[in-house]
């Protein structure tokens, strides 16, 4: 029996951004341990100080440390920044990508989301769907803690939530060891889901509406075979776009209804 440890971030609000992502890594506690130690290396030798963070990171007018200088072009950016995936594949479990359409989540109904939660942020509904399929993946015997970014909008209510499925759903609540919300520079792989939610984002906005990503390559070094095949990491994915939300939505509003909430 082990204790797998979630970190998730999300990325865009639903009040400003067209689309949100909650993403994140996961592993024991040992392969963290030895994770962190070399993301700090990596921060330490990159003049980062405490944190990556991508938002900024993201931003070539900015400069981030003396190997990611202003008006870097995107191509040298990944290049900067590939060590980090390298770090997140090399030491990292599982890793979930997931993306979701704010607009389809909209045109649900009142009554919908009132029995999907109650809540008009589609936040709650990504991390809820994310938490039950990372709980597909770890062992039987296997239990689960979540860390989350310890965000002032969204940290409540992810509490609620998170003891909500547990008390509906039992079989779900006796793999779930607990729940925490954290402050991301103290947590190197809280800035590991910060990437990847961020990635996740700008590859859905491409896939959604057309829109040019100028990350793809770093997506796809992290995600795709056989770069990741120097570990054991295995990344699972989902874009929902609008009709594959409201889709979704209505199935698990039905499961829920019947008591089957198998997705």
């Amino acid at each position: 029996m082990a204790v797998i440890h979630l970190y998730c971030d999300e990325s865009g609000k639903h009040l400003r951004n067209p689309l949100i992502s909650i993403s994140g890594i996961a592993a024991g506690a040992s392969r963290l341990e030895k994770f962190s130690a070399e993301w700090e290396t990596l921060l330490r030798s990159y003049g980062l100080g405490e944190e990556l963070h991508m938002s900024r990171v993201g931003d070539l007018a900015q400069a981030c440390g003396p190997r990611m200088p202003a008006w870097q072009t995107y191509d040298e950016r990944t290049e900067a920044l590939k060590p980090f995936a390298d770090c997140i594949n090399q030491h990292c479990e599982i890793g979930f990508i997931q993306a979701w359409d704010v607009k389809g989540y909209n045109h649900l109904s009142l009554e919908a989301k009132k029995r999907l939660g109650g809540s008009h942020d589609p936040y709650q509904l990504a991390f809820i769907r994310g938490l039950i399929e990372i709980l597909n993946h770890v062992g039987e015997q296997d239990h689960l803690d979540v860390v989350a970014d310890d965000d002032d909008l969204t940290a409540w209510d992810s509490y609620i939530h998170y003891r909500a499925i547990a008390k509906a759903i039992p079989e779900i609540a006796k793999k779930l060891a607990g729940i925490t919300f954290a402050k991301s520079q103290y947590f190197p792989p809280l800035q590991a889901a910060d990437m990847v939610a961020f990635l996740a984002r700008k590859e859905a906005a491409a896939r959604f509406y057309g829109k040019n990503n100028e990350f793809k390559n770093l997506t796809d070094y992290l995600v795709t075979e056989p770069a990741p095949g120097v570990g054991i990491m295995r990344w699972f994915m989902m874009f929902a776009d609008e009709r594959q939300l409201v889709n979704f939505a209505n199935a698990f509003q039905c499961c829920r209804l019947e008591g089957d909430w198998q997705l």
